[in-house]
């Protein structure tokens, strides 16, 4: 007796961590529809419609979703809430799992094809960088330094001569390659900053971390307070 294949699930995710928010729908691992957006300050008003949009395209419907994925961070304070409560409120309606992935998760788990140390590096505007670094082995990836807030002058100090590849903002990367390194470490890898399809993809390969049910939650990334609230520590 032949065994049916299991059909591969249909996932909607998104990130509007950033300036480059993007959505995406794929089936398994396979990218079917993908709309990059890059305006910050429009992603309240245009998230849903994109994924309407997108739904439309392919003749699927909410209905026919399996999980919704959505980037956690680091970036915009604004942005971040927007994207977990728009990905909290469409998995509890729909009554299917969500799974929150960082960005730079995400983008570390494009390296997976390697067997090294990758940092991955995001802008955080004036002059500093997020910045997490990932032991991947065997296509899998473990965290070995956790997100952080630095100056770019910083980066170059420490990953100078290390091996180690640098993934991520695409000048910066390039910025944090000190000249004169020896045998040609850190090496940097541009990557493509719209990020919702590796969102997705991460997703699915940590399936232990999906949740369910009426009372899902999750943590944001945010690494620096907003401004808002610096402001207020600053005045008080």
């Amino acid at each position: 007796m032949i065994m049916p294949v299991a059909a591969k699930p249909r996932v909607l995710a998104f990130d509007t961590s950033s300036r480059r928010g993007s959505v995406a729908l794929l089936e398994g691992t396979d990218l079917h529809a993908e709309l990059k957006l890059k305006h910050l300050q429009n992603h309240s008003a245009n998230l849903l419609r994109s994924i309407d949009y997108l739904l439309e395209c392919l003749g699927w419907t909410l209905q026919d979703l399996n999980l919704v994925a959505v980037g956690t961070g680091p970036g915009s304070f604004t942005g971040i809430r927007i994207g977990i409560a728009t990905a909290l409120g469409l998995a509890q309606t729909l009554a299917i799992p969500f799974a929150g992935i960082s960005g730079m998760e995400a983008l570390a788990h494009k390296a997976t094809f390697l067997d090294s140390c990758v940092g991955v590096v995001l802008n955080a505007q004036r002059e500093q960088v997020y910045y997490a670094e990932y032991r991947i082995h065997g296509g899998r990836m473990r965290e070995t330094r956790k997100p952080s807030l630095m100056f770019l002058s910083d980066l170059k100090k420490e990953v100078r001569n290390r091996h180690v590849y640098v993934i991520g903002e695409p000048s910066l990367c390039l910025k944090s390659m000190s000249r004169g390194s020896k045998a040609g470490w850190p090496r940097p890898m541009e990557s493509d900053l719209f990020l919702a399809a590796d969102i997705g993809r991460r997703a699915l390969s940590v399936k232990r971390r999906w949740k369910s049910g009426d009372y899902i939650q999750c943590e944001p990334l945010y690494i620096r307070p907003p401004d808002a609230l610096t402001k207020k520590k600053k005045a008080g």
